[in-house]
């Protein structure tokens, strides 16, 4: 029974070594809460917070984002469509100032042929009339010309010849 003693000893339960080993093993557990966890844990907070706030200033940054982009395009358009009527405007006015001109260019030219008209008949007149007035000198000289000279056939077609002269000049 000896051998089963020794035996025994070896795969016996000491309470006081179990008890120990517990009481050993809560103060490092106190100890680890004290100086690991607790320090660990108000790092991951911190870090939750951190990481939080930097989805939260993202999330801002984005629809800060997509309003200044539907403003720009908003922006955009709206030049886009002054431009447009800025076109259509100076074109349309361009369109009329031609018309304008073309239809001045025109009457212009319609007053400077009735004026060239009305020169050249009044031109006519005068021609007619300054000729009226030359024929009727000539025919009167004529006539003086014949009745202080008697007219033989040999004067006459002189006098004729010298009329038609005066009247080629």
């Amino acid at each position: 029974m000896i051998i089963m003693a020794g035996t025994l000893d070896f795969l016996s339960v000491n309470v006081w070594h179990i008890l120990m080993a517990i009481g050993n093993l809560l103060i490092l557990v106190l100890i680890l809460k004290k100086f690991l966890f607790k320090p660990v844990q108000n790092i991951i907070k911190q870090r939750e917070e951190e990481i939080g706030k930097t989805y939260s200033d993202a999330d801002k940054a984005l629809n800060e984002a997509k309003a200044e982009k539907e403003l720009y395009l908003k922006k955009l358009d709206d030049a886009k469509q002054e431009a447009d009527d800025l076109i259509k405007t100076a074109s349309d006015r361009a369109k009329a100032e031609s018309a304008e001109i073309i239809s001045d260019a025109r009457q212009e030219a319609e007053r400077r042929r009735r004026s060239a008209d009305e020169d050249i008949e009044l031109a006519r007149k005068k021609a007619a009339a300054e000729m009226r007035d030359s024929i009727s000198d000539m025919v009167i000289t004529l006539a003086e010309q014949v009745v202080e000279k008697e007219i033989d056939p040999k004067a006459h077609a002189s006098l004729i010849d010298d009329a038609i002269e005066s009247i080629g000049e």
